[in-house]
């Protein structure tokens, strides 16, 4: 579980680091509960809460996919690439309500790895 250890790891980092963001955007807008009329504190929010929402799902395919024995290599190119798009996602979030590229290749990329984490994992039970 060493592999997943590190991207546990790394997306808490982002986590930690997406929540200071927007306690600090708290503090800029005096808006210490909900998001106010501030787009900017609303993006912050989401930019921590889209991660937070995904991440505990894709850490424990990631886990459950080590365990089954996978290649370090496999672990490593899922890991990273999961960590990746959930900080394009985040930056397209912090730069514009509006959709951007990072923000839909975050979003999609995120969602296609877990769903291809998902497909191998049922495909391991059934065989």
């Amino acid at each position: 579980m060493e592999i997943t250890l590190l991207y546990a790891s790394l997306l808490t980092i982002l986590a930690i680091f997406l929540g200071l963001n927007t306690g600090f955007a708290r503090g800029r807008t005096n808006t210490m509960l909900g998001e106010g009329d501030s787009a900017e504190l609303l993006q912050a929010v989401r930019a921590h809460g889209n991660l937070i929402e995904h991440a505990p799902l894709a850490l424990i395919l990631l886990g459950l996919i080590e365990m089954q024995g996978a290649e370090a290599w496999v672990l490593h190119l899922l890991g990273s690439l999961f960590f990746l798009f959930r900080i394009l996602h985040a930056y397209g979030l912090s730069i514009s309500r509006e959709s951007t590229p990072y923000r839909v290749v975050g979003a999609l990329g995120s969602w296609l790895l877990m769903l291809a984490m998902s497909f191998f994992g049922i495909f391991s039970y059934l065989t």
